[in-house]
């Protein structure tokens, strides 16, 4: 077995953490070559379509989240870095964001041992900065906003006074909570309790005499957080509960999400409540972050998109024990497809493109699912151009380096999808796609070609749905067409990039 090849995080500022690692998922040397060289249909299998949740009527009101850290609110990030991601985010036709907070980005002396002297309920005793820039703008456009609170937190919220992470203090994340409902709360706000808790990375410990703490930690966390927004004056607040990682069990010591959110559910093994440890929970919904960075196999307590429903299971399970009310919603609150040019674990931008849609897709077709997400506008930074100098995500729409719009930009502000029949001697494609900038019911029309080196020509004028989806299907496509089509905008005519038609995996 080779060892897992990891990276260490970039940690210049602790307090503030832009920059997170998809190598801290193991993985093996094995795997990232199966990646690196997979067929179309191999990458196809690697999103095990028939695992996701399973299809329901198409949701017209999900809501798609994008969150651009680096170009809106990291240190560095400037007043050109986010008009210029605003005027993106207009020509993408985003309407959500998603903005992760640390505590101890915005509190008063984080760095000191020693609590100053303030009312932490107070919104004026902290420095909101660039975080009230963003969420403002954004209410102010009368878009969603994802606003997630999490750690690091400043050290004298903490058992020890050490670090930023370990055993932080309920008492006091609900004094924050308080002041940030206060500042930031309103209808259009929907707030998420920390950011990934079963890594270490944001909360410690995550095992202690050999079992998992951090889920009961967790738990304190969420009802004081959940509090702190109800008495900022948030009567019926939307909160959400988890933003899990998809993997566990890495040397870094990780705990796998399903066995997170069963600790911090108070279940036993038999999915049942412990009332010992607590009872029944208030969620407005679950949000998980289902990355999948490799082809390596997957355990049974990870859930990445190639085995989504694993989690809609858990939670019915965690229902029926009488941990959470019956058919919580999921949002899916962090997601991205790594790209080149990470030359480790990246994708072509042209697989790129078509595995997002895919998910996407997924994601779409089922009510259950509330919530879908973009992360990164632009790549983290590169450390050069060796085989490991991407430490961090290129799951972004632009490059680091020179700006560059990848190919996934375009295809983001018009999405597409080819599906064949699940019948291997049918020769029907299904189309889906959606016009994210629309601000209704339009008209596309989608373009066909039978194979890679022919013309692309008119094949069909689709109306979509309000929110601009569409879906059509192909009697005689055939698995080596190409689709893509064209739409008139009110600035002029666009066509989306084109994509091949991804064979649906055996069950």
């Amino acid at each position: 077995m080779v060892a897992p090849v990891r990276r260490k995080m970039c940690e210049s500022d602790a307090r503030h953490l832009t920059q997170r690692n998809p190598r801290a998922a193991a993985v093996s040397i094995e795997s990232v070559i199966v990646l690196k060289h997979l067929s179309k249909a191999a990458l196809a299998a690697c999103l095990a379509i028939a695992t996701l949740v399973p299809v329901a009527q198409a949701s017209s009101t999900q809501t798609t989240f994008f969150e651009a850290p680096r170009d809106l609110t990291a240190p560095g990030s400037t007043d050109a870095s986010r008009t210029a991601a605003f005027a993106d985010f207009q020509t993408l036709g985003v309407k959500a964001l998603r903005i992760n907070m640390p505590w101890a980005g915005v509190a008063p002396t984080p760095d000191s041992a020693t609590k100053p002297t303030f009312d932490a309920t107070d919104p004026a005793a902290y420095n909101w900065g660039n975080y009230a820039t963003v969420i403002d703008a954004a209410k102010a456009k009368g878009w969603k906003v994802l606003i997630s609170l999490s750690s690091p937190v400043p050290k004298w919220a903490t058992a020890a006074h050490t670090d930023y992470v370990t055993r932080p203090s309920a008492d006091e994340y609900k004094l924050f909570a308080t002041a940030a409902s206060k500042r930031f709360g309103g209808p259009s706000v929907i707030w998420s309790i920390w950011n990934e808790p079963n890594l270490p990375t944001f909360l410690m410990p995550q095992v202690s005499g050999g079992k998992n703490v951090s889920g009961t930690i967790y738990r304190g966390l969420y009802i004081a957080g959940r509090d702190g927004i109800i008495a900022g004056g948030q009567a019926s607040p939307t909160v959400l509960f988890g933003e899990t990682a998809p993997v566990g069990g890495s040397h870094d010591g990780r705990t796998y999400p399903l066995a997170f959110l069963r600790s911090a559910l108070c279940l036993t093994t038999k999915y049942k409540l412990d009332k010992s440890c607590g009872t029944k929970l208030t969620v407005s919904g679950i949000a998980h972050h289902p990355y999948q960075f490799s082809n390596s196999a997957l355990k049974s307590d990870d859930v990445t998109y190639r085995n989504l429903s694993k989690l809609p299971t858990f939670l019915d399970k965690a229902a029926k024990g009488g941990a959470i009310q019956a058919k919580a919603p999921i949002y899916l609150t962090e997601f991205g497809i790594q790209s080149k040019p990470d030359r480790l674990l990246g994708v072509s931008q042209q697989k790129q493109l078509e595995l997002r849609a895919r998910v996407e897709r997924e994601a779409y077709a089922n009510t259950r699912i509330r919530g879908f997400s973009q992360y990164l506008l632009t790549d983290d930074n590169s450390t050069g151009t060796c085989l490991s100098c991407y430490g961090g995500f290129e799951t972004g729409l632009r490059l680091a380096i020179g700006d560059k719009a990848k190919l996934s930009f375009k295809a983001f502000e018009l999405t597409l999808d080819a599906e064949p029949s699940s019948n291997k001697n049918s020769k029907k494609v299904s189309l889906w796609g959606l016009v994210r900038p629309a601000t209704g019911a339009t008209t596309v029309v989608v373009e066909k070609r039978t194979s890679s080196k022919g013309t692309f020509k008119t094949w069909k004028k689709v109306k979509t749905k309000s929110n601009g989806a569409f879906t059509v299907s192909d009697p005689t496509g055939g698995t080596k067409s190409q689709y893509r089509y064209r739409w008139t905008s009110p600035t002029g005519k666009l066509t989306s990039p084109f994509v091949d038609v991804i064979p649906t995996p055996k069950a």
